[in-house]
């Protein structure tokens, strides 16, 4: 953890200081993420994104993820590349009409079918969509444009009609796919690699973190505001009280 990311999960970066002592000489947490207004969700999405930035949750370069795939499953990495183009442009937080998501735009059925718990998590949505475009190969005996027809209208059409469906969407797909694969280029995409799961466990419950590596830091901060939350609170209850008393001044 840098000191950068320490200020961050203090609230530190919000401005000058406040009456609250040393804590407001380096900025009134309540302006930067209010403990009190927006609840733990905040503090806890914090933790996740620190977890993620010190135990090797980092930028991962999408093309480094379509050749991972292109080894596990042996499809050409340019067709998995011109599927994710033609599906997605790359995105992976795309959501179509017909519920598709992610990079490969997988429906929910086939996402759960190839073990894939979080379409929208691109690692794996494309190993997810590698594996369904490696079945379709094999299912027609390596058949690109059936295997691409039945990635987008599904095999029960490409069997009903023996071939690519009389679908101008499904025909301009396999033709765009196709083109696209027939190029070489760069997704120019990174995505965030996830946590490990034990250290996202720990940012879900601040008590929970207090085990951790950091526990004492943390330990800390939850301390820190737990004495903002009650000074503010004493604040309030003075306004209040300075309220009434000017009140009854005009009784």
């Amino acid at each position: 953890m840098d000191i950068s990311q320490l200020y961050q999960l203090l609230g530190m970066y919000s401005g000058v200081g406040n009456s609250y002592g040393l804590y407001g000489n380096y900025g009134n947490y309540g302006n930067y993420g209010n403990y009190n207004s927006y609840g733990q969700n905040t503090f806890s999405q914090v933790l996740r994104n620190t977890a993620a930035n010190t135990t090797g949750g980092i930028s991962t370069p999408m093309d480094e993820i379509f050749e991972e795939a292109s080894r596990e499953t042996g499809v050409d990495i340019r067709l998995l590349k011109a599927v994710g183009k033609a599906e997605s442009n790359f995105r992976a937080s795309a959501t179509s009409h017909c519920g598709a998501m992610g990079v490969m735009q997988l429906m929910p059925g086939t996402a759960k079918s190839l073990g894939v718990t979080d379409a929208y998590d691109a690692k794996q949505n494309i190993m997810g969509g590698a594996k369904y475009l490696a079945k379709l190969l094999d299912k027609y005996d390596g058949d690109t444009k059936l295997a691409l027809a039945a990635y987008n209208a599904g095999s029960g059409n490409v069997a009903k009609y023996g071939g690519i469906p009389p679908f101008k969407e499904t025909q301009n797909y396999v033709k765009r796919v196709l083109e696209y694969a027939g190029e070489d280029f760069n997704t120019n995409q990174t995505v965030q690699a996830a946590a490990p799961e034990s250290l996202q466990e720990q940012a879900e419950t601040p008590v929970s973190a207090y085990n951790s590596e950091y526990g004492d830091v943390y330990k800390m901060m939850v301390q820190m505001m737990q004495l903002q939350m009650q000074q503010k609170l004493q604040s309030i209850l003075d306004f209040g009280n300075n309220e009434s008393g000017s009140g009854s001044t005009f009784l």
